[in-house]
């Protein structure tokens, strides 16, 4: 199914654990267990305790990533996990997006990590919990909404916030991360 999306497709993605890379639309760059090339794709597990995406090769290795994408819009990620990846969701440019009941455990750098200009996505019911760096991170991202998420045991910091403005933070819960919960970085708003 992933090897023929097109934009606007809906992919079901049955409980399991993915330990090979899934590559839409047949690109096989290896950077990723999923690595979505299209805009307005819509990705439901089952659950995401039981539907996840752990990528071959070791968790402190940049650029292996659980699910990927740069430069799209309008996807919808739902219902996955993430475990045993570089970054758990990596967004690089992404807008109009959504992430709502995923999970990142457990991995090398981040479990969420939204980056330049990925703006005005929304987080919703996402839990990330013991990855080596931050539970959530944004960097020069701009007008996201992160809505009742959970950040605990993080190496480092829950929700990090870097260079990013105008982004609303409502009922998101950060407990026992080694350094701070909540980190706010040349951001305003």
């Amino acid at each position: 199914a992933m090897r023929f999306a097109t934009a606007g497709d809906t992919i079901w993605i049955d409980a399991g654990t993915y330990d090979s890379y899934v590559h839409l639309n047949g690109i096989n760059t290896d950077t990723a267990g999923i690595n979505i090339d299209k805009d307005s794709i819509t990705l439901i597990g089952k659950d995401s305790n039981a539907t996840v995406i752990d990528p071959p090769g070791d968790s402190n290795i940049a650029n292996v990533y659980g699910v990927y994408a740069d430069t799209q819009s309008g996807l919808i990620v739902k219902n996955i996990g993430v475990t045993g990846a570089y970054d758990g969701f990596h967004f690089y440019n992404v807008d109009n997006s959504r992430l709502e009941s995923d999970s990142a455990t457990s991995n090398g750098q981040y479990g969420f990590y939204l980056w330049v200009n990925s703006d005005t996505n929304t987080l919703t019911n996402n839990k990330s919990s013991n990855n080596t760096s931050y539970g959530f991170s944004l960097s020069s991202s701009s007008s996201n909404t992160l809505t009742n998420n959970t950040s605990s045991n993080n190496t480092s910091i829950g929700f990090s916030l870097s260079s990013s403005s105008s982004n609303t933070l409502t009922n998101n819960t950060s407990s026992n991360n080694t350094l701070d919960g909540f980190y706010l970085l040349f951001s305003s708003n």
